[in-house]
C-alpha cells in the first residue's frame, strides 16, 4: 500500500490502513537502522548523502514540474495560434462565397457583357478600372485564405506536437515526484531511526561533537579583516537587544541538553529557534560574511564576522541568499529556515561568538514567549 493511499483510508477512519501504515514506518526506521549499524559509516555523512539526494530529487522534480508548466503555456499558444488562424479562414471564405457565387452566375461572358453596357467611352474605363480593382482585392482575399489555411495547419500540428511533449512531460514530472517522495522518506526513516534506538543517537552526538570542535578550529583559521576592508564596530553594544534572525522561541537552550528518552547529556553551543520550514534568516547586525556553505553536521551554514571579535552563525537553512565576502546590513536576507544537516527537523540554530568563544545567544537577545529561558 502507497503511503498516499494510507493516507486517504486513514482520513477516512479505516483503522486497518491505520495500522499498515504504522507497520509500515517501523519497517522503514528498522531497515533504516540495520542499514546504519551493518555499514559502520558515520550517521551525519548518511544523513548528509540522504539530504543531497533528496534534495537533488527534489530540485529535478521541480525542473520537470517547470518544463511541464513551460510546456502548458506553449500548448496554450499553439491552441489560440490555432483558433486565430481558423477565424482568418473562416472570414476570409465568408467574404469570398458571395463573390465566388455571383461571378458563377455571370459566367465567362459577364465581364465582356458588363463592358459592353457602357453608355460610353469614359463610363467602359471606369467600369474596366473597377473590374480590376473587384478582381485584384479577390485575389488578396483568396491569397489571405490560403495563407490562413496554412497556417492553421501548421498551428494544429504545434499544437498536437505539444501535446505529445506534455504528456510525456507530465509522466516525467510523475515519476520525479515519486522520486522525490521515496527519497525524502528514506531521509524521514534513517531520522527516525537515530532518534528512536539510543546507540545510534550516542553516534550521532559524538560525531556532533567532533564537528563542534572542526567548527571551532574553521572559525580560528578565519583570516582579519584585509587592508580596505569595511571594520565593523559596535556589535558588543547591542547585547540584550539583538534582534533574532527569525522570528520564533528558542526550544533548544545553550549548554549542556539532557535528551528525555536516552538521559544522554550533549552541549549545544547556541540555541535553536522554532520557526517553520522557508521561513526568513536575515543578519542580525552589520558585518561580512566569512563562510556560507555546507558543514557537515550544519547542513548550509552561514557565518558572518561581526567585528570586534564577534561572529554570528546561523545553520541548517534550507537555502542561502548571500555569499562569502559580501556585506551586510542588519536585516539582510541570508536564507531561509530547513532541516539540511539537523537531527531534529525544521528549525534555524543560531550561535554568538565573541574571540571565538561560544556564549549564550538568549543573553543577547530580549525573551519572547514561549522560550526556554536560562537556568
Amino acid at each position: 500500500m502507497t503511503a498516499a493511499l494510507a493516507a486517504l483510508l486513514l482520513a477516512a477512519g479505516d483503522p486497518r490502513a491505520h495500522l499498515q501504515a504504522l507497520q509500515a514506518r517501523r519497517a522503514a526506521e528498522e531497515a533504516a537502522a540495520r542499514e546504519l549499524s551493518r555499514r559502520e559509516v558515520s550517521v551525519l555523512e548518511t544523513l548528509e548523502e540522504a539530504q543531497r539526494s533528496a534534495a537533488g530529487a527534489v530540485a529535478e522534480a521541480r525542473q520537470a514540474e517547470a518544463a511541464r508548466s513551460a510546456s502548458e503555456e506553449r500548448l496554450r499558444r499553439a491552441r489560440g495560434e490555432e483558433a486565430g488562424a481558423e477565424r482568418r479562414l473562416r472570414a476570409a471564405q465568408a467574404e469570398l462565397r458571395p463573390r465566388l457565387a455571383a461571378r458563377t452566375r455571370m459566367g465567362r461572358a459577364g465581364e465582356l457583357r458588363v463592358l459592353a453596357a457602357s453608355p460610353t467611352f469614359a463610363d467602359l474605363v471606369k467600369r474596366r478600372y473597377l473590374l480590376d480593382r473587384v478582381l485584384a482585392h479577390d485575389g488578396t482575399v483568396v491569397r489571405a485564405a490560403a495563407a490562413a489555411r496554412g497556417d492553421a495547419a501548421r498551428a494544429r500540428e504545434a499544437r498536437e506536437e505539444e501535446t505529445r511533449r506534455l504528456q510525456g512531460l507530465s509522466r516525467e514530472a510523475a515519476d520525479r515526484r515519486a522520486a522525490a517522495t521515496a527519497r525524502l522518506e528514506r531521509r524521514r526513516a534513517l531520522l527516525l531511526a537515530l532518534r528512536g534506538q539510543k546507540a545510534l543517537h550516542e553516534r550521532a552526538a559524538q560525531e556532533a561533537a567532533g564537528q563542534e570542535r572542526k567548527l571551532e578550529e574553521f572559525l580560528a583559521a578565519l583570516p582579519p579583516a584585509r587592508k580596505g576592508e569595511t571594520a565593523f564596530h559596535g556589535f558588543g553594544a547591542l547585547k540584550g537587544r539583538l534582534p533574532r534572525p527569525a522570528d520564533g522561541p528558542v526550544e533548544v537552550p545553550f549548554g549542556k541538553v539532557v535528551n528525555p528518552r536516552f538521559r544522554t547529556v550533549t552541549v549545544q553551543n547556541g540555541v535553536e529557534l522554532k520557526a517553520p520550514a522557508g521561513a526568513e534568516v536575515r543578519a542580525v547586525a552589520p558585518g561580512r560574511v566569512v563562510h556560507a556553505g555546507w558543514f557537515k553536521g550544519y547542513g548550509n551554514l552561514v557565518i558572518v564576522d561581526q567585528g570586534d571579535g564577534y561572529h554570528t552563525l546561523v545553520a541548517h537553512l534550507a537555502s542561502m541568499s548571500t555569499a562569502m565576502g559580501e556585506e551586510v546590513e542588519a536585516g539582510t536576507l541570508l536564507g531561509t529556515v530547513g532541516d539540511t544537516g539537523s537531527l531534529r527537523g525544521p528549525s534555524l540554530y543560531f550561535e554568538v561568538r565573541e574571540k571565538g568563544r561560544p556564549v549564550d545567544p538568549r543573553a543577547w537577545m530580549a525573551p519572547r514567549p514561549g522560550d526556554i529561558l536560562p537556568r
